[in-house]
């Protein structure tokens, strides 16, 4: 049983704030998972290469004292103009002690973690506006280094990169951002190869057991975001339980992305990327065929009209042999 695939089913579907709290509650080294600040050191560190800056974290990683961290959800920032803007994930890092002049532990580092699972819901000046918001709020605090994460699946989307982009260079001046992903098909550097390598270093006791319940809780999540973030898998054969997905495309029509799905009961559904949520299938059907120039006859030899489940399957195995498959969305 994956409890992360329950609850991602019908109107109780996964949202970019249910992801956000899960990975949050990882990241916080005083949460009840038993890790303490493991899962967020490594997390660092990818942070770190990921940035060109592999030193950035070392005063506090090279110590063998627990990271003093705060994790917070939906952080509140204002702009100069009034104008609110809303973090996802902060988290704010801070020196062991206070210095002798201080009576407060002395902030260090900044982290703002945008998650954005919905291309749709991306703002090109959200990223940029956060940082401006940041830099206001930190004001007269100079050792405090600031880090923009923006966390998104896999694969090219214009949109988003364009939002990544607007933060430049010349706003960030000595402060840094970086391009995280939930999974990529290659390489360590993403939220789900952290997890497995987290899973690994236990079960080859490089680190401290975990407590089973979490263990399988990380396991169901690994898979989650495996089944249902990751953009980038076409045709995949699942054999599995009555009902799964045996059969899946990606299309892009109108300016929306859509996954054709199909069951191992030959039942056909589409799920829009964008909104995450399930269409009414056969009219989008007749509309991805015409305006993908399919050819696919409507009716059967006898002038009936194809049902959903014969249109579907049809339209799956022509966009695969034809290479309109998209590969990345």
């Amino acid at each position: 049983m994956n409890i992360f695939k329950i609850l991602s089913q019908g109107k109780g579907r996964l949202s970019e704030e249910n992801l956000s709290a899960m990975l949050g509650f990882l990241l916080s080294p005083t949460q009840t998972h038993g890790l303490g600040d493991i899962f967020l050191r490594q997390f660092l560190n990818i942070v770190a290469n990921k940035c060109g800056d592999n030193n950035r974290f070392d005063n506090v990683l090279n110590t063998a004292k627990s990271v003093q961290a705060d994790i917070l959800l939906e952080s509140a920032y204002s702009l100069s103009n009034n104008k609110r803007r809303v973090i996802d994930i902060e988290i704010k890092i801070y020196a062991n002690e206070p210095a002798v002049s201080q009576t407060e532990i002395t902030e260090l580092h900044r982290i703002a973690i945008e998650n954005k699972i919905n291309a749709q819901s991306s703002d090109p000046k959200q990223l940029e506006e956060e940082f401006l918001a940041i830099l206001q709020d930190i004001e007269g605090d100079e050792t405090v280094q600031v880090t923009m994460i923006f966390l998104t699946p896999p694969g090219n989307n214009r949109n988003l990169s364009e939002e990544y982009e607007n933060l430049n260079e010349a706003v960030l001046d000595s402060h840094r951002k970086v391009w995280l992903r939930w999974i990529e098909e290659s390489g360590n550097n993403h939220i789900s190869a952290l997890m497995k390598k987290l899973l690994k270093s236990e079960s080859e006791a490089e680190i401290s057991p975990i407590n089973e319940y979490v263990r399988h809780t990380l396991k169901a999540f690994v898979i989650h975001i495996a089944e249902n973030i990751i953009t980038s898998l076409t045709n995949k054969r699942i054999i599995g339980e009555p009902g799964d997905i045996t059969e899946s495309v990606f299309v892009e029509i109108s300016n929306c992305k859509y996954r054709i799905e199909r069951y191992e009961s030959t039942t056909v559904r589409i799920f829009n990327l964008d909104t995450r949520e399930y269409e009414v299938t056969k009219p989008l059907l007749r509309k991805i065929n015409e305006e993908k120039k399919l050819g696919i006859a409507l009716t059967l030899s006898t002038d009936r009209k194809k049902n959903t489940r014969t249109l579907g399957r049809q339209i799956i195995k022509e966009l695969l042999s034809q290479g309109k498959d998209l590969k990345e969305i």
